[in-house]
């Protein structure tokens, strides 16, 4: 029972009348009984959440956060109802990237609270499942009493993921809005909330965003100023090939000057050996006044035994050539031929 009946309470019981026939005594067996009046079931409630409260079911402490990218909501309303339209609604407007997984039950009458408990139920076997809406549109306080329930009340304490109570109006308050880990005024405020948390984890994502390309700017700022700090330190490769030119230049002067002022020593050997060989050659004896005797076939006359009398001979001079006749041949000619060659050939 949402209650627990205490004396001179008024209620309303469902049962069947019976008789005890041998003392003649009536007697009722109750199958269902519940506070006669508004004001009673409010009392019962109250009693009710004073008992879930002590038990710990509405502790802050046991509240769960929201999954910050909820992909795959579960819904636990009616299917004919206006919740579901209007969770659906916000969901298309602020273009949400989520699954909705309707699980559809009753949200008010005699079923409706073993119903809702089905369908949480049955969300709750579903693998990968980040979060839970429950709840239905506005209705009378008799309307959302199914959402008061203890077992649905248990139920969604239970849930292994969190949940989101979306019971009626903002003036609605129901035990399942105090065990569920976040309540929302309306449905469409519920999924307002989910599509929050999209949009938060955008705003997160653009201020993580921002925050990285400004480390980045600072990190190219700071590279830039220790690079040019080191460029500052660092001799330009320009630099560099202009102080091997000049070396180039420099080392090709001094070879040239080098092999010139080897070639100028060289010259100045060649000309002396050549003013040597100059004075020690032929022509150099012809102009201390010595002359070459040749016979008409080249031959040179080195002794007079070589001619004959009426032979005609060259005679080459320092300065030209004369032709000459062979009148005589002196004595000795024969002894003094290779000596005659010494002195010149005279004839």
């Amino acid at each position: 029972m949402p209650f627990r009946p205490d004396d001179g309470m008024h209620v309303l019981v469902l049962g069947r009348v019976t008789v005890y026939e041998k003392r003649g005594i009536y007697q009722i067996l109750v199958e269902d009984v519940e506070p006669r009046g508004i004001g009673a079931i409010h009392a019962a409630l109250e009693k009710l959440r004073a008992r879930l409260e002590a038990e710990g079911l509405f502790d802050p402490e046991r509240k769960r956060s929201l999954p910050r990218r909820p992909a795959r909501v579960g819904i636990v309303t009616s299917p004919s109802g206006a919740a579901i339209q209007d969770i659906l609604k916000v969901f298309r407007k602020e273009r949400t990237p989520v699954h909705v997984i309707l699980s559809p039950a009753f949200v008010q009458g005699a079923e409706a609270p073993r119903s809702i408990v089905d369908a949480l139920r049955d969300l709750e076997e579903l693998d990968e499942l980040d979060l839970i809406m429950v709840g239905r549109g506005g209705g009378s306080f008799e309307d959302l009493l199914a959402f008061s329930d203890e077992e649905v009340v248990r139920a969604v304490s239970a849930c292994r993921v969190p949940v989101i109570s979306a019971v009626g109006h903002e003036i609605d308050v129901t035990l399942t809005d105090l065990a569920a880990d976040i309540r929302a005024a309306t449905p469409t405020a519920g999924a307002q909330i989910v599509a929050s948390a999209h949009a938060l984890l955008g705003e997160e994502l653009t201020g993580i965003e921002l925050r990285l390309v400004s480390s980045i700017r600072e990190i190219l700022d700071d590279t830039a100023g220790r690079l040019r700090s080191a460029e500052g330190r660092l001799v330009h490769p320009r630099h560099i090939l202009d102080q091997g030119r000049m070396r180039l230049d420099d080392l090709s002067f001094r070879i040239s000057a080098f092999i010139q002022s080897g070639m100028e020593r060289r010259k100045a050997d060649l000309d002396r050996l050549a003013a040597v060989l100059a004075s020690l050659g032929p022509q150099a004896v012809l102009d201390r006044g010595y002359a070459v005797v040749q016979r008409m076939d080249g031959t040179v006359v080195r002794r007079s035994a070589q001619v004959e009398v009426k032979e005609e001979l060259s005679v080459r001079l320092a300065s030209g050539d004369i032709s000459v006749e062979v009148t005589g041949k002196g004595k000795g000619g024969q002894e003094t031929g290779d000596r005659s060659q010494e002195s010149g050939g005279k004839a």
